[in-house]
C-alpha cells in the first residue's frame, strides 16, 4: 500500500513539474504540415550584437536548459526539433537579429535566417520575459512552408 502511494505522489509530482515547463511556451512551431513539439523554453544571454545587448531564446522538444552552448547542440538537432532566436534590445525597442530552425520535417533544418519571424507584446517584469513570436502569412524557409505563432513566458538571464 505504501509502495503504491509512493507511485502516485512521484507519478504526480512528474506531471506537475511536467505542466510548469510546457506551460513556459504556447502555440505552433511548424515545418511542411507538420507541428514540433515544443515543450521547454528557456532565456540566455547572448553576445552582444553593435553594442546592444541580446537575449537567446531556446525553445525545444527535449531539455537543452543544462548544456553551455545551448544554441549550437539546438541548431544540429541535438535537442529535437527546436527553434532559437536571437533578441536585441535597442532602447525600448525588441528586434529578432537572428533564428535558427531546427525541424524534423525540414529538409534543411538547422538554418538560420532572418526577417522570417517577428516579435511583439515583448515584457520584462519581475525577473522574467514574455512575448508572441510569428511568422507572416505563407512565409517559408527554402521553398518549405514554416509556421511559427508561440506565446513564451520564461525567466529573464
Amino acid at each position: 500500500m505504501k509502495t503504491t502511494i509512493r507511485i502516485l505522489l512521484c507519478s504526480s509530482l512528474v506531471l506537475f513539474v511536467t505542466a510548469l515547463w510546457a506551460a513556459a511556451v504556447e502555440g505552433t512551431y511548424s515545418a511542411n504540415g507538420r507541428d514540433a513539439r515544443l515543450v521547454y523554453a528557456f532565456a540566455k544571454k547572448g553576445e552582444p550584437f553593435s553594442g546592444k545587448p541580446v537575449t537567446l531564446l531556446i525553445f525545444s522538444e527535449q531539455d537543452a536548459s543544462k548544456d553551455p552552448r545551448p544554441e549550437f547542440q539546438a541548431q544540429k538537432g541535438g535537442f529535437g526539433d527546436a527553434l532559437v532566436i536571437h533578441l536585441m534590445k535597442d532602447g525600448n525597442e525588441w528586434d529578432i537579429i537572428g533564428s535558427e530552425f531546427a525541424h524534423s520535417a525540414l529538409k534543411h533544418s538547422g538554418v538560420s535566417g532572418t526577417g522570417i519571424v517577428s516579435i511583439k507584446d515583448v515584457t520584462v517584469a519581475n525577473g522574467e520575459i514574455s512575448g508572441h513570436l510569428m511568422t507572416h502569412a505563407n512565409a517559408e524557409l527554402f521553398d518549405e512552408p514554416l509556421v511559427v505563432d508561440l506565446q513564451f513566458h520564461v525567466k529573464q538571464p
